[in-house]
């Protein structure tokens, strides 16, 4: 009877992973709609004007719409779509006629170490500057550091980018202006790290003020809990109540607030590689909009709606990890 427990807390994890696999499934067969549904607004003329120009006459766009399909209704093209790219074929884009897949996967690969490095950098700042406030709060440093928070946090990306550019870019040199031209043209490991340098940088100013005051909150409440009063009590070291026992709780906000913020790079990166000329999924997102470029949008649409449900999933793991209560829940 003692493994009973265990069996069912597994058979409720197994019950919750597929759940969510399915309604994350669910979630993106829905963006592939809404986004196909979207880029097909405009019809056959539309997207050969934007190609050719207005010159093009009424044949040329005859042969232009059976070339690619778009004679055929919506629902059919819909299905032939997804149906090649759930076997890997994101098509031919109708702007320059290239695979869709040799422009977007470059381009998701930048986004993806643009903001893994930035995540790497902001996280573990933002929990030192959470535990340091957490150790002090009503102090001076502690006040001060909010105040600053405050202000960094309500300043857009783009403002912040911009000055950053002004200065380190612009001024003094140190950094390329173009990052697109930079990653181009770069004969090392080194010159290609300098276009990173200025975005990520945009980026952690915008995690570190959300994530270290919720670092902060959940920790101060945490310190405050019986449990780390009592470890407080028998004498063990103020570095160990922190990290040892306080800070497992203080982990489930913590999670959901990282989980938020990689989802805010998804959509804040667009800002960040246009002011930057980064060229990384936002921008392609950007420039294939504005060109309908229908098979780029929806496969960069598909992309980051995918990593937002891997995202999603992972954190709610971890949260159900970290937090005994859901175990308990599960196990009854």
């Amino acid at each position: 009877m003692r493994g009973l427990p265990s069996l069912r807390l597994r058979s409720a994890r197994l019950r919750t992973i597929g759940r969510q696999l399915a309604a994350g499934l669910l979630t993106l067969f829905l963006i592939s709609i809404v986004a196909f549904g979207m880029m097909s607004v405009r019809g056959p003329a539309d997207i050969a004007h934007a190609k050719f120009g207005n010159q093009i006459t009424t044949e040329q766009i005859d042969a232009f719409s059976k070339q690619y399909g778009l004679d055929k209704p919506v629902y059919v093209r819909y299905g032939k779509w997804l149906w090649n790219f759930a076997h890997g074929d994101m098509g031919n884009s109708y702007v320059t006629d290239v695979q869709v897949s040799t422009n977007v996967l470059p381009r998701f690969e930048r986004t993806m170490i643009l903001s893994f490095v930035a995540l790497l950098i902001a996280l573990p700042i933002s929990v030192l500057i959470g535990v340091f406030q957490a150790r002090r709060v009503g102090s001076l440093a502690d006040l001060s550091l909010l105040s600053a928070s405050v202000v960094v946090a309500a300043l857009p990306e783009f403002v912040v980018g911009i000055g950053l550019l002004f200065v380190f870019a612009v001024e003094l040199g140190w950094l390329p202006v173009d990052s697109a031209t930079a990653l181009t043209f770069a004969s090392s490991f080194g010159e290609q790290a300098k276009a990173y340098v200025l975005p990520t940088a945009t980026l952690v100013l915008a995690i570190v003020p959300y994530v270290a005051r919720i670092a902060r909150g959940s920790l101060r409440e945490a310190l405050g809990m019986p449990y780390t009063q009592a470890a407080a009590l028998r004498g063990l070291p103020r570095r160990t109540v922190i990290w040892d026992h306080a800070m497992r709780n203080a982990g489930v906000p913590l999670v959901n607030a990282v989980a938020i913020n990689i989802v805010y790079l998804l959509s804040g990166v667009i800002v960040v590689e246009w002011v930057f000329a980064f060229p990384g999924i936002g921008q392609g997102l950007v420039q294939a909009t504005s060109t309908s470029d229908a098979f780029n949008v929806e496969a960069i649409a598909l992309l980051m709606g995918a990593m937002f449900i891997v995202v999603s999933l992972a954190a709610d793991f971890l949260v159900a990890y970290l937090n005994p209560r859901l175990k308990a829940a599960a196990a009854r």
